[in-house]
């Protein structure tokens, strides 16, 4: 865990939380100070867009000014901040419906007097490289990324940030981590391969040059088995390090004072009007500092607004329903097109020179936060019987926050696709279950994928029957045979052999006799042959499993008995 210093680098997070609560409006621009540059960065790598980055980080600091007499542990701002600022985004990437890249010609560049325009070139080519790529991740797995390599979370605080623990934090990122190396990594074979590889070349015939899931799904698998690519692959930069390189995206002078300026961050007090926990009262004016920054002039104005509101019950709902935050306890709060109210906006007394019967009463509502994540399973079996090769299982989210799971088998014929993902609540995934016969033993064989994720795993048992008949071979005789005739063959089963019969036909007739075997060596005698000539032969043989096989069969010439 990593907390700003007291000292020359001023307060503990504990320490401004506990002047914000005490409306103390210079800790809040110290909040904003410390923070307020990093969260847009971080808002920018998942928007890509400037001014939907200044929302959102304004929008989390009203946020942050409503709800921080929730926030359990003061020293933990940092994590609680940044997961404010994902869900802020991730509610606006749902209401793009996609998330579109490109168009920074459209966005307003920051100039930096203190880089070369050839360093500035070389940085804009590499964050387009970079978030070309991103186009192969997930949102959840891009702010995962970005919260650690550029935002330096990790342990406890990434998982707080991420909604999650932290060893699922570890579990992600370690699984991440080869994800990115694969998809960046495609990504710069893609772009820098083709004059080296005409296979890739014809693979990417017709790409327009974006680089999709599909994209990088092909190109990953041919330079996986393409010895051109995959030397290039290893003389490449690390993606992981490429990552990490990106350059910061400096906020918008203009967004402090925005964020500063704004009148919602202002109750921050308890409802009852009693200090907040900690914080004792600061003299006659404490009730009237706690009720926030807003004068009692403004007071009517919003009360009017707040009665607009509860009129317009269309474009009411509840807030926090989707994204919750973690180290929150429930609290009352509405929401009008994304702008967050709660009764705790005004003073509990009747403002001056405002008629008593003036004040609309705030309905009581409680947030209802979404439920934790439940994995599920359609199945907890499947049996392939003694022919089929795949089946398939689908895995379910059957609560409200978001559900990280990864999949894994317990034996090498088994394997699963995809091997992990990321449900939202009430979505589901099928995956493709395969069983490689050929390494199957003979009889009944059993194993299992494990799917996991949000601390629960479900077993999904999974058995194949696998038969093989008898291995037989051609059957032999000494040179020259005549009258009696010995005959060996060589003959083998896993499952163990149940009966080895030899069967023959010639000038005396035909017939069948039973061997005796040592090992795999089976023997047994034709006799007598009283007339000579042509004998075909071959040998029968059964397993224990009922499983029949027929050996080449063998023509020799016979000598008939003497006399």
């Amino acid at each position: 865990m990593v907390t700003a210093p007291s000292g020359p680098l001023g307060p503990t997070d504990a320490v401004l939380v506990e002047r914000v609560l005490a409306a103390d409006r210079e800790a809040f621009a110290q909040v904003y100070d410390r923070y307020g540059g990093k969260l847009f960065d971080f808002a920018y790598s998942m928007l890509r867009h400037r001014e939907d980055a200044s929302d959102a980080v304004a929008d989390s600091f009203i946020l942050f000014a409503e709800r921080l007499p929730q926030l359990r542990e003061p020293d933990r701002l940092r994590p609680w901040l940044y997961a404010i600022v994902r869900s802020e985004c991730l509610r606006r990437l749902k209401a793009r419906k996609r998330v579109a890249y490109g168009g920074e010609e459209q966005l307003i560049e920051m100039a930096d007097d203190a880089i070369s325009p050839d360093q500035y070139a070389e940085q804009s080519a590499l964050r387009d490289l970079v978030w070309d790529a991103a186009a192969g991740l997930a949102e959840r797995d891009r702010a995962l990324l970005d919260l650690h390599l550029r935002q330096g979370l990790e342990g406890a605080e990434l998982g707080e940030a991420m909604g999650t623990t932290a060893a699922n934090a570890y579990v992600m990122l370690n699984r991440l981590r080869a994800q990115v190396e694969r998809s960046l990594g495609a990504l710069l074979i893609a772009r820098l391969g083709r004059d080296d590889c005409p296979d890739l070349s014809e693979l990417l015939r017709d790409w327009d040059g974006s680089f999709s899931v599909l994209v990088r799904k092909r190109v990953a698998r041919h330079v996986d088995n393409c010895s051109v690519c995959a030397v290039l692959r290893r003389t490449m930069v690390s993606p992981w390090a490429l990552l990490a390189s990106v350059p910061v995206f400096v906020a918008p002078a203009a967004l402090r004072d925005r964020v500063l300026e704004t009148r919602l961050v202002a109750h921050t007090a308890p409802a009852d009007g009693s200090a907040a926990a900690g914080v004792p009262a600061a003299g006659p004016d404490a009730t009237a500092r706690r009720g926030g920054w807003l004068s009692d002039a403004r007071f009517p104005a919003l009360v009017g607004a707040l009665g607009i509101l509860l009129l317009l019950g269309g474009v009411i709902r509840w807030a926090w329903a989707e994204d919750a935050l973690p180290g929150l306890a429930p609290a009352p709060s509405l929401s009008a097109q994304g702008l967050a109210v709660e009764p705790t906006l005004f003073p509990k007394g009747t403002p001056t020179g405002a008629a008593s019967t003036s004040a609309t009463p705030t309905p009581s509502a409680t947030s209802i936060a979404p439920a934790p994540a439940v994995l599920t399973v359609s199945t907890g079996s499947i049996d392939l019987g003694r022919r089929a090769t795949s089946g398939s299982v689908v895995v379910g989210n059957d609560g409200g926050e978001p559900l990280s799971w990864t999949a894994t088998t317990s034996v090498d014929w088994i394997s699963v696709a995809p091997a992990s993902g990321e449900l939202d609540g009430g979505a589901t995934a099928t995956l493709a279950i395969t069983a490689d016969r050929s390494r199957l033993p003979e009889g009944r064989s059993t194993g299992s994928v494990v799917i996991s994720g949000a601390d629960q795993s479900r077993t999904v048992t999974i058995t194949a029957t696998e038969e093989h008949n008898p291995v037989v071979g051609a059957p032999t005789t000494g040179a020259n045979p005549s009258c009696q005739v010995p005959v060996t063959a060589s003959v083998s089963d896993e499952s163990g052999l149940d009966s080895v019969t030899l069967f023959w036909s010639g000038p005396s007739g035909k017939g069948q006799v039973a061997m005796s075997g040592s090992g795999s060596r089976w023997s047994a005698e034709i006799s007598p042959v009283n007339v000579g000539g042509n004998i075909t032969m071959y040998v029968v043989a059964r397993d224990t499993r009922g499983n029949t096989a027929t050996g080449p069969s063998r023509t020799i010439y016979v000598n008939p008995c003497p006399g």
